[in-house]
C-alpha cells in the first residue's frame, strides 16, 4: 500500500462520513415532513410476509404504489385516458422491521420536489401501533413523470396537477 492508497482511502472514508452526516439531516428532515402529509391506512396480507416474518421489498413497493394512488386519484383522475404517471425512480430505506402484526400500515406521502415534468413523493411507513411522532420504520421516494400515452412522450404538468402537488410539497 503507498501513501497515494491512504490519501484515497481517507478521501474516500470522509465521503462515506459526510454521506452519512447528510443522511441523518435528511431523516430528521423527512420525519419532521412526514407528519404533515397525506396519510393512508394499508393492510397488510398473510401473502406479503416472507419466511423471515417480515413484509418483503417487492411487496412494500406494492404497498407504496396502493398508498399512492387515492393521493394521487382526484388529481389525475380526470386525465386518466390520456396521461399517465410514470415510475421514473424508486428509492426505499429501512430503518426497523414491519410484519404482519403491524397491519394497516400508515403510510404518510408529501411531495419533495416539483418540476416541469415530474415529481418527487417521499413516504414514511409506520406500524398502525406506531405513534405518528415516532421514527418510521421505512423511508421511501419515487419520481414519477406526466407521459402522455396516445403520443408516447413525455409532457408538462397540468395546472392543476401542479396545484395540487403543490400543496403537498414540502
Amino acid at each position: 500500500m503507498t501513501a497515494g492508497d491512504d490519501a484515497e482511502r481517507s478521501d474516500a472514508e470522509e465521503r462515506r462520513i459526510k454521506t452519512a452526516g447528510d443522511d441523518a439531516e435528511r431523516s430528521d428532515e423527512e420525519e419532521k415532513i412526514a407528519n404533515a402529509g397525506f396519510v393512508a391506512a394499508v393492510p397488510v396480507r398473510w401473502s406479503d410476509i416472507d419466511m423471515y416474518q417480515h413484509i418483503n421489498h417487492a411487496t412494500m413497493v406494492t404497498i407504496l404504489e396502493e398508498a399512492r394512488v387515492p393521493f394521487l386519484r382526484d388529481a389525475f383522475a380526470a386525465d386518466i385516458t390520456t396521461i399517465g404517471l410514470l415510475i421514473a425512480d424508486v428509492r426505499v430505506s429501512y430503518k426497523g422491521q414491519l410484519r404482519l402484526i403491524d397491519s394497516p400500515l400508515q403510510v404518510t406521502i408529501w411531495v419533495k420536489r416539483l418540476r416541469a415534468v415530474d415529481f418527487t413523493l417521499g413516504y414514511a411507513v409506520r406500524s398502525v401501533n406506531a405513534a405518528p411522532e415516532s421514527k418510521p420504520a421505512v423511508l421511501a421516494e419515487t419520481q414519477l413523470a406526466a407521459f402522455h400515452i396516445d403520443e408516447q412522450r413525455l409532457v408538462r404538468l397540468a395546472p392543476h396537477h401542479r396545484e395540487y402537488l403543490q400543496r403537498w410539497l414540502q
